[in-house]
């Protein structure tokens, strides 16, 4: 199986510049973290996560790394201490709504089972009165922008939700140490050389992904488990994406989205998705099964009137989700997301045609409907070249794919 196709491994120079990522410090904390809430250690949790209105690493308290099967809110609820569990939910963000992965306790099966049906099921009261009686938290109504100024952007800050995966599941992805001054693109180089070169790692990864989006799509996480061939396992991860009814394609850009270079909020669903995303990226990126195109693509978007006004012709902008798109017009469709939508259509028309990183993937020999799709990484770069208003309600807007 190749690696890449020659663009790209003649491109990996450019991201040679030396950048800073915190995975192994994150590791540990997150460790620290959840074995603390586990052993009824508060006072070290509070440590960790800071005070809820100066917060300091509460981007962690959602998190369900590869070793635990809850989250601190849900060790909350077992250990009873309405104190505790007052406190966690003051934090902004905490996600009241975040389901345990696959787990038997004392008190039962607790698959997919929120902090408050935990607490129902422990016949804890007052714990499921001080849950339901809270409104969903905000972390869930974050307003999220449809793409980040290109000025001013870090590659490495901006991928919040690919670094706190890395972190959570390191042991899987990377076990041996991460150089804190290794770009996040290297090291996802370094992850996908070892998938290949090692049997024993894919499987690891193929369990990983398998077991955290369990909460979120139960039919795709025992479809992705079943996979016994590394290039099924890829094949898996690409088909998923491309079937629109499912929660994994809703909710795989909403975490690519959220993402931020300071101020990140993921929701439980964000970090569920972590690992399958990191493995989707991956693929995008470095698998050789999925050529790189050249030719125009288009893409279909449903936008508010604000929005759909800030691609203005000169503008240059990353969108940080995975973007799909067509090689021909009639195929293209507003695709179903998490994301707010509005009014205006927006139909973009891009060029492909400067080799790229970021050029589209054709998916085609792996999906689930063959409707000409091409797909970029998270995380491309474009130029706004030209905008025609066609009428009131729809947009043409013409962009230059630039190289990263």
């Amino acid at each position: 199986m190749k690696i890449a196709n020659h663009n790209i491994i003649t491109s990996w120079s450019i991201f040679s510049t030396v950048k800073r990522n915190a995975i192994e410090s994150e590791a540990e904390l997150i460790d620290d973290l959840l074995k603390s809430a586990k052993f009824g250690n508060w006072d070290r949790v509070w440590e960790i996560l800071g005070e809820p209105l100066s917060p300091n690493h509460s981007h962690l308290l959602n998190v369900i790394p590869q070793s635990r099967r809850w989250c601190v809110l849900h060790q909350a609820v077992f250990w009873n201490n309405a104190e505790i569990l007052r406190r966690l939910l003051k934090y902004k963000t905490c996600d009241s709504e975040i389901r345990a992965k696959r787990c038997m306790s004392e008190c039962g099966q607790t698959d997919k089972l929120t902090a408050f049906e935990i607490a129902q099921l422990y016949r804890h009261t007052n714990m499921s009165a001080i849950i339901g009686g809270v409104m969903l938290n905000s972390v869930l109504d974050q307003r999220i922008p449809t793409y980040h100024q290109y000025e001013g952007f870090n590659e490495d800050l901006c991928q919040s939700m690919v670094l706190i995966t890395l972190s959570s599941y390191k042991k899987a992805f990377h076990p041996r140490p991460v150089d804190p001054n290794r770009s996040v693109f290297n090291i996802l180089r370094d992850i996908f050389q070892d998938l290949e070169t090692r049997p024993d790692r894919w499987k690891e990864v193929k369990d990983i992904v398998a077991d955290s989006v369990y909460t979120v799509n139960e039919p795709k996480a025992n479809a992705i488990s079943e996979c016994s061939t590394i290039h099924e396992f890829f094949s898996q991860v690409v088909n998923c994406y491309t079937d629109e009814n499912n929660a994994i394609y809703r909710f795989l850009n909403m975490a690519f989205r959220r993402q931020m270079q300071q101020g990140y909020r993921p929701t439980g669903e964000d970090l569920a998705m972590g690992p399958y995303c990191v493995m989707y990226q991956l693929l995008l990126l470095f698998w050789g099964d999925l050529p790189q195109e050249r030719k125009p693509t288009y893409r279909k978007m449903m936008m508010r009137p604000e929005d759909a006004d800030q691609y203005r012709v000169g503008t240059q902008f990353v969108w940080l989700a995975v973007v799909s798109s067509a090689v021909r017009e009639d195929h293209t469709h507003a695709f179903p997301t998490s994301g707010p939508t509005g009014d205006v259509t927006v139909i973009f028309e891009i060029d492909n045609s400067e080799p790229c990183l970021w050029q589209p993937r054709n998916i085609e020999k792996h999906a689930t409907f063959k409707e000409t799709e091409r797909t970029y990484p998270a995380g491309g770069k474009f130029r706004v070249t030209q905008r025609q208003r066609v009428d009131e309600n729809e947009i043409r807007v013409d962009l230059k794919l630039l190289p990263n």
